[in-house]
């Protein structure tokens, strides 16, 4: 009769990688395709300045940086008035390229 051990080298078995495990998504998530690739935004998490949104503005999806009391996108800026159109869908979190 042989006795068997574990394998020292259990200790250090990981999960295998996954889009989904690298970039945090969960079922809350949203992931859009843009131009260049993807952009995973998440609706919980607090917008503070500087950082990337994804925008809802009069049904058309964008991404601006949240400035001072602004929202600015690569062709304007969101202001004054124009903010009651604009809703903040969540922060972007990870972008994606395609080589």
């Amino acid at each position: 009769m042989t006795m068997a051990f574990p394998s020292p080298a259990i200790d250090y078995v990981e999960q295998r990688l996954s889009p989904n495990s690298l970039m945090h998504v969960t079922q809350s998530s949203i992931i859009i395709p843009t131009d260049e690739g993807y952009a995973v935004a998440e609706p919980g998490h607090k917008a503070k300045q500087g950082r990337t949104v994804l925008l809802n503005v009069i049904g058309k999806l964008m991404f601006a940086e949240l400035g001072d009391g602004v929202f600015k996108t690569n062709d304007d800026i969101i202001e004054g008035y124009a903010l009651d159109d604009a809703r903040v869908l969540g922060v972007v979190t990870f972008v994606v390229k395609e080589q």
